[in-house]
């Protein structure tokens, strides 16, 4: 700074007097929300900005504190103070208040059953961003619960750093059908199979037929087969095999003999009541002949049309009066051929015993 030297000759005396120095501009800080970064590369702001302007000296501004609230890609706010000289600030405000579009989900395979997943699926999620621009979005999976109407969720994100969720529906069974589930019962010359509604099952049976070693011999919706291509005392297996609309399938085996034969009671059965005698019904048979002895007397004998016969406590026998007590019985079936006034019976079903104990006493 170049100064200027003044001699006074006062009196005899001399004296030296600088002059003032020059003012500076005035200076002018810009915060935004209480920062003094208002602007870099990659800064966006995702809520409303306060720009205020600290001025210091200066004689006159127009800067004055002000908010930006609408979202926009680079406003440019700014303001000017003058003094000894005038100074002007400028910054650009970046906003972007809204969260990005999640548009969709990719999966990394087509469902594996008729629009059904059954097993770990991943996701690519879609997205789009009108103002910052979207950073990316992330991989969602799915791998259970089982559901008809599961849910996935995708999360993206915008270059400010906002982020929106949103859930998408997709099928998922992982779990087969139980093959527990699935029965036979045999008969005379038939074999009855069942399983469980809303499945797909497939029978297959070893020997199969017209000579085949095996054959399938029902698939289908529906809830049991019977099949009656089969002989008695010959063994037959059979593989169930149940299948899901998920395309899930499990398997089960039963290996069979058919045959006529006493179903209840067991063999050498203790009953304490009156029991249900049962059998296997006869293919052709219009009703059946029960005869049931007591030691060697015949105390009963009955022609039931179904393959079953409820023993009463008491009853009329030949015109004598009978009462079941404790002891040992034998019943024995006939299938009844034709009318029963022809008297034609078929082979005898078979032949067991029962023993009819006194009921335990109630429990104190």
């Amino acid at each position: 700074m170049r100064r200027l030297l003044i001699v006074l000759l006062v009196s005899g005396l001399t004296c030296a007097v600088a002059p003032a120095a020059a003012r500076a501009a005035p200076d002018i800080d810009v915060y935004c929300n209480g920062s003094l970064i208002c602007e870099a590369p990659g800064l966006w702001f995702t809520s409303p900005v306060l720009v205020d302007f600290v001025v210091s000296g200066h004689t006159s501004t127009d800067c004055r504190d002000l908010w930006v609230r609408q979202d926009t890609g680079g406003t440019p706010v700014g303001c000017s103070a003058s003094g000894n000289g005038t100074t002007t600030a400028t910054v650009v405000i970046r906003l972007d208040q809204t969260p990005p579009v999640v548009t969709g989900v990719i999966p990394a395979r087509p469902p594996d059953h008729d629009g059904w997943y059954s097993h770990p699926i991943a996701f690519a999620g879609q997205g789009d961003d009108r103002m910052s621009g979207l950073a990316g979005c992330d991989a969602p999976s799915y791998s259970g619960p089982d559901a008809v109407s599961a849910t996935v969720v995708a999360t993206c994100r915008d270059v400010a750093g906002n982020a929106a969720s949103r859930a998408f529906p997709l099928r998922y069974d992982a779990t087969p059908p139980d093959p527990s589930s699935a029965a036979v019962r045999t008969g005379d010359r038939l074999a009855r199979l069942s399983w469980p509604a809303g499945v797909t099952a497939t029978v297959a049976r070893t020997p199969g037929t017209d000579g085949a070693s095996s054959s399938v011999l029902y698939q289908g919706a529906g809830t049991g087969f019977t099949d009656r291509e089969v002989r008695n005392q010959r063994q037959y297996r059979y593989v169930v095999t149940l299948t899901d609309a998920a395309g899930n399938a499990a398997s089960r085996e039963f290996v069979v003999t058919p045959r006529r034969q006493l179903l209840a009671p067991g063999k050498r059965a203790v009953v304490n009541a009156p029991p249900v005698l049962r059998w296997t019904p006869v293919r052709g048979a219009r009703y059946y002949n029960v005869q049931l002895f007591r030691g060697k007397r015949k105390v009963l004998s009955a022609w039931p049309r179904k393959a079953e016969l409820k023993l009463e406590q008491r009853w009329r026998y030949r015109g004598r009066r009978y009462r079941l007590k404790e002891g040992k019985y034998q019943w024995y079936v006939w299938p009844g051929v034709g009318p029963r006034a022809a008297n034609r019976y078929g082979k005898r079903i078979g032949a067991r015993t029962f023993v009819l104990d006194r009921p335990a006493p109630p429990a104190a």
